[in-house]
């Protein structure tokens, strides 16, 4: 019997299919985001599975069968399961739960639903009877293509949700999209020779009308591509637990999609309100000023405080920018005691200088005048403050400057900076080259620093002994002189001085600052005199 407004339906279906093929190839061509090549697949095997049913409907025959299922629902069938591999790709990508799938991991998920195939094959042969074994497949294939479907919907249902720059509507418009088709297309099964065949076409047409209003909704009113949760998945999984530091995470176009309650306490009025805000708006700064930034300052709830920015991109597969994990440490305080220890040290060696001038010129005054030894004394004395406010200029510049490391030759180094007319004798087993690529300035400061002290504490002699390490050189400086205090040496162990523990000058500091500046290790013996032991590491090893 011919089916009474048949052709409205088919047209219906018809246009679903374009539709929905239309909007898949319009998503993969105009969107680069996690997850859109996986959506435009879902969109394009729906739409091709709504044409084909189309066709089968317009070259056969006008009539739904009484008793068999028709093969249009197959084919609709078959499309919708066909489609739940990319569309369980697509939630896991736009999510962030996995951003780098690749053919492998797409195998490995469709392979299961090959059992929906092999029903349909068997049951369109009707001669054919369909054997037990390949009831329980196609049992097993339909329950995993409902736990892709399960699983996908789950995934967008909960993002949206917990996002606040996304629509929970955009999550269900999706859902219901998806879902639809499996309800529809199995009515339609069951409902073959139950009912008109008007009510069976109309059902089947709706379910793909469904799905192509329900994605187009996502991809035009929601604007799904325009910020992916994913960054704010990468991101969650890259903010520390328990931390002081604001941070904050953005995506591609500088949105704030997740901060840390650190962050909302300190710059926003709720942990909500900078949600889906540009970044700029909350801080005043720009991500990319930030991100050239050494020290910024910020206004807060607290008032004006000064932090140091770490700005970190996350890619995708294609290494394309998501979005960043900004960073910003409290240096407030750390500032303003940079700054006093600055002006104290320059104010301090700058007065030191002049009085010390003062005194020299004054003690020689009293030495013309008289012959007491107390001229000498005070003499003396100021040479010492002289040579310490040098000590300190000369810590202030080496750890100041940025670390430079280039080319030169160790033994020669150490040669230049032995006196010849040292007091005691000063030997030297060094082989003949030893070329190194280090921060040669620091190590010059340290080489020049023990060797010049282990002149002046000796009794008799002194050696300097380079040895080979792999990886660089070990500089052993060698006195027989009375040996280092314990004292000096706990200070210098403690990292710190106070009233109680503390050293006599700043010979020992300077040594161990420049140690470190060229990343080096430094250790003292003074079991028999004093041997200091410098490891250089070779930069170029």
């Amino acid at each position: 019997m011919p089916i009474p407004l048949r052709e409205g339906s088919l047209a219906l279906l018809l246009l679903s299919g374009i539709g929905l093929c239309w909007l898949g190839v319009y998503s993969y061509r105009r969107w680069d985001e996690p997850g859109a090549g996986s959506f435009a697949a879902v969109a394009v095997i729906l739409g091709l599975g709504a044409i084909s049913s189309s066709v089968v409907v317009l070259t056969g025959s006008a009539a739904v069968p009484d008793t068999n299922v028709p093969l249009w629902t197959d084919i609709g069938l078959i499309a919708w399961a066909v489609a739940m591999v990319p569309w369980f790709l697509f939630a896991l990508m736009y999510t962030g739960h996995k951003i780098d799938v690749g053919w492998k991991t797409v195998l490995a998920v469709f392979v299961p639903i090959g059992g929906i195939g092999l029903i349909v094959v068997l049951r369109v042969a009707d001669s054919v009877e369909v054997p037990v074994v390949a009831n329980l497949i196609g049992t097993f294939s339909l329950l995993y293509i409902v736990a892709l479907l399960a699983v996908g919907c789950y995934l967008l249902l909960r993002t949206t949700y917990e996002y606040g720059h996304l629509a929970l509507s955009q999550g269900l418009s999706l859902a219901v999209a998806s879902i639809t088709p499996l309800i529809l297309v199995n009515s339609t099964s069951m409902m073959a020779g139950e009912t008109s065949d008007l009510l069976v076409f109309g059902v089947f047409a709706v379910a793909f009308v469904v799905p192509a209003g329900g994605f187009a909704l996502a991809v035009f009113r929601y604007r799904m591509f325009e910020s992916t949760p994913a960054i704010g998945a990468l991101g969650e999984r890259a903010i520390p637990r328990e931390t002081d530091d604001l941070v904050i995470v953005v995506d591609r176009d500088d949105r704030v999609i997740k901060l840390n309650e650190a962050a909302a306490e300190t710059l926003a009025d709720s942990p909500s309100s900078p949600l889906g805000e540009s970044f700029e708006s909350l801080t005043c700064l720009s991500v990319p000023s930030l991100q050239e930034a050494e020290t910024v300052e910020l206004e807060t709830n607290a008032g004006s405080r000064k932090f140091d920015p770490q700005v970190t991109s996350f890619t995708d597969q294609h290494n394309r920018r998501l979005g960043s994990l900004l960073s910003l440490r409290d240096v407030t305080e750390r500032e303003l005691r940079k700054q006093r220890l600055e002006v104290l040290n320059r104010v301090l060696r700058h007065n030191l200088r002049n009085r010390v001038d003062v005194i020299k010129s004054n003690a020689e005054v009293i030495t013309d005048e008289t012959d007491s030894d107390y001229a000498a004394t005070i003499r003396n004395s100021a040479d010492e403050l002289a040579e310490l406010s040098s000590t300190a200029r000369t810590i202030d510049e080496l750890l100041s400057r940025q670390p430079a490391t280039t080319h030169g030759d160790l033994p020669e180094t150490i040669q230049e900076l032995t006196p010849t007319d040292a007091d005691v004798a000063v030997t030297l087993d060094i082989p003949d080259s030893a070329s190194l690529e280090t921060d040669w300035e620091a190590l010059r400061v340290a080489l020049k620093n023990a060797i010049e002290n282990a002149i002046k504490h000796a009794k008799q002699s002194v050696t300097v002994a380079v040895e080979a390490l792999p990886g660089g050189y070990s500089i052993s400086i060698s006195d027989d002189g009375s040996g280092i205090p314990d004292s000096e040496l706990a200070s210098l162990s403690a990292e710190t001085e106070t009233s109680l523990q503390h050293s006599t000058g700043l010979d020992l500091w300077q040594l161990k600052w420049s140690v470190t500046k060229f990343n080096g290790e430094l250790s003292f013996d003074v079991t028999d005199g004093t041997t200091v032991r410098i490891e250089v590491p070779n930069q170029s090893a």
